[in-house]
């Protein structure tokens, strides 16, 4: 019994020095990892730069703009760029978009990178403006107001985000703003509206710039003097500062207004400045890509489709749809959210379609399979992922489904009004087969200003026949073995089935569909 409490008390004490090692070590490496998390980008400025470059970033930030910075950032790495100015005019736009492009000029070694503000860079812009060795401001300008929103299903309108996770958003810019030597507490303050900051006098900055603590709005603990609440912090108020207020308070680094104005302090010839700005491809792709630009194209593009439809043969509807198309996935191409996979899938959507029309009777499996193709392939268009896993991209999604239905809750106003008013519109009405015989006189009208039934050389209203080709709702019927052009009433005809005159207008006759063995009736 004794020796069986022996190896017991043995067992225990091995158990937890294993224990207490392994708590050791834990506690070690997350040490480590909590010193290394911050990665330290901090660079002195090289005596003398050859081959200064410049990237104007202007705009919302959207998927379209990082795809332009991203490729005029690798054309700088290329041609051997050993400056990079960031020329920052933005009012913000998509987190993650500028996380990733703030990323990449904090990890860049190939240059040394400045962020130049001449007039603002407010949440996104501030953002990637942290990301850089250096920011020059322009005493006038504005810089921060990093609040991060999120489009809110019950209240269909977009909201500030929850804190939960307005905190990875803060971790982010603390991360960016110490990874340069800036001070994170300020970083912290200007993503978080509950967040104060306290400054006081730094003896040991040469600079004058100030120690700063950070402490939340509804802490009970806040600091007393020597420390001081900087004019700009404030409850509820995400922190946005002047450009002489950002130089002060050691977020910039100096004055400037345009990035010519840097040759002589970072000492480079301003005739060997490269200049990378937007082209007029970027530009009109920027402008396909807004939102209502967007609605109006795929429109356009659908009633297009839909006159080629009412008329045989491709024409001017069948062009111009296709023209649309190929604006809608160029200018995606060029934004960077879509690839081969979103236009083939457009384009067996549109084969499906083709397929149900004139192929496959009915409309069926076909049809709803070519719809949903083109459904999805247009919605992938508008974002750089398949399927949606944060909160932008769940915006992001929304977005672009909702600009899709808008567009088709217009394509079905248009198509009941071309339908009912196409023979009554100028240039549209040329777009259709007609039956007049070439400077024929229009129909004749009674008083009220209505059709008179005229008669025709080869039918008679009431007379039955038999469609020869499908009717959209142009097309061909054979009428005691004589073909001839009919209009349908309306609805899409198929062929070899029987048809029985409704009107006649001049030469226009009109038909619709009847069951050959229901009893004739006279009109």
């Amino acid at each position: 019994m004794v020796e069986k409490d022996t190896k017991l008390r043995s067992r225990l004490c091995k158990f937890f020095a294993i224990a207490l090692c392994s708590a050791v070590s834990i506690n070690a490496l997350a040490s480590l990892y909590q010193e290394g998390s911050v990665p330290d980008a901090t660079r002195s400025r090289p005596d003398i730069f050859t081959k200064p470059a410049v990237i104007e970033f202007k705009g919302e930030i959207q998927p379209q703009l990082k795809m332009y910075f991203d490729n005029r950032f690798e054309i700088a790495r290329r041609s051997g760029a050993d400056l990079l100015i960031i020329e920052i005019d933005s009012p913000g736009g998509l987190k993650q978009e500028s996380l990733e492009m703030a990323r990449k000029l904090r990890d860049c070694q190939w240059a040394y990178t400045v962020a130049v503000i001449s007039n603002e860079a407010i949440s996104g812009g501030a953002l990637v403006a942290l990301g850089c060795d250096e920011i020059q401001i322009d005493p006038n300008a504005k810089f921060g107001d990093i609040g991060e929103i999120g489009f809110d299903l019950e209240q269909g309108a977009f909201r500030l985000i929850e804190p939960k996770l307005e905190s990875y958003l803060s971790r982010d810019a603390r991360d960016l703003a110490e990874s340069k030597g800036r001070s994170p507490d300020l970083a912290e303050a200007l993503v978080d509206k509950d967040v104060l900051v306290y400054q006081k006098p730094d003896p040991e900055s040469p600079e004058g710039v100030p120690l700063f603590q950070s402490v939340r709005s509804d802490s009970p603990n806040q600091p007393t003097a020597p420390w001081e609440l900087i004019p700009e912090s404030g409850p509820e108020r995400f922190l946005t500062l002047s450009g002489q207020r950002t130089l002060q308070l050691g977020l910039a680094q100096g004055m400037t207004t345009n990035p010519e104005a840097l040759a002589n302090e970072f000492n480079f010839q301003q005739n060997s400045i490269k200049v990378y700005s937007l082209k007029l491809a970027d530009k009109i792709a920027h402008v396909l890509n807004n939102p209502i630009v967007t609605v109006l194209l795929i429109l356009f593009g659908m009633i297009a489709l839909y006159i080629e439809f009412s008329a045989p043969g491709l024409g001017v509807g069948g062009l111009l749809s296709g023209l649309a198309a190929v604006l809608f996935f160029w200018s995606r191409f060029l934004a960077g959210t879509s690839g081969w996979l979103e236009v083939i899938l457009f384009l067996a959507g549109v084969a499906f379609i083709f397929a149900e029309l004139f192929i496959i009777p009915g409309f069926g499996i076909s049809g709803l399979t070519g719809i949903a193709l083109l459904f999805v392939s247009v919605v992938l268009a508008g974002q750089n992922f398949v399927l949606p896993t944060t909160s932008d991209q769940w915006d992001q999604s929304i977005g672009a489904s909702f600009t899709l239905m808008v567009s088709c809750v217009a394509f079905l106003v248009a198509a009941f009004f071309i339908t009912k008013k196409m023979g009554s519109i100028p240039i549209l009405n040329k777009m259709i087969l007609s039956t007049e015989p070439f400077g024929s006189q229009k129909s004749p009208t009674d008083a009220s200003g209505k059709p008179i039934q005229t008669p025709h050389p080869l039918v008679s209203v009431g007379d039955w026949g038999e469609s020869e080709s499908l009717l959209r709702p142009a097309g061909r019927a054979k009428f005691n073995n004589r073909s001839i052009d009919v209009v349908s009433d309306g609805a899409f005809v198929e062929s070899g089935v029987t048809v029985r005159v409704i009107e006649i207008q001049g030469s226009i006759i009109r038909v619709t569909q009847v069951d050959p063995k229901a009893p004739e009736q006279d009109s």
